[in-house]
């Protein structure tokens, strides 16, 4: 019983983690779910919707890829890094808020906390990428 609070609490603490990491694909997620909607209210077959949908997720991703290794302007770079971390800042005052206020009253603080975190992972997985 002693093991299951400590065990508990970080189990907690990376799942928050992971929720504000994957904050950072908040843009591709967005432009995703965007062409797919379009792409059904085109008329296209459902599964064909969700596959166009997955094609433009992966495209943003891969093209964000290639040009955060190969811009060599930091202006650019910069640029780059807010086009993710503005979306990711959203998301995360989204979850930090909808978290602040399911544990009491302090949604508002909670959501810029994690509004302020999740630009900080976004722009930091975009100045620097693994290669």
């Amino acid at each position: 019983m002693p093991i299951m609070l400590p065990l508990t609490l970080l189990g907690i603490g990376y799942l928050i983690y992971q929720i504000f990491a994957g904050a950072a694909l908040a843009l591709p997620i967005a432009l995703g779910i965007g062409a797919g909607f379009g792409a059904s209210h085109l008329g296209c077959p459902p599964l064909l919707a969700v596959v166009i949908g997955l094609l433009v997720f992966l495209a943003v991703i891969g093209t964000s890829r290639f040009a955060a290794l190969k811009l060599a302007s930091p202006y650019a770079r910069t640029a780059l890094a807010a086009l993710f971390a503005i979306p990711a800042a959203l998301a995360g005052y989204s979850v930090a808020h909808a978290l602040g206020w399911l544990v009491g009253g302090t949604g508002i603080i909670a959501g810029l906390v994690g509004a302020a975190l999740c630009a900080a992972i976004a722009a930091h997985r975009l100045m620097r990428p693994a290669i």
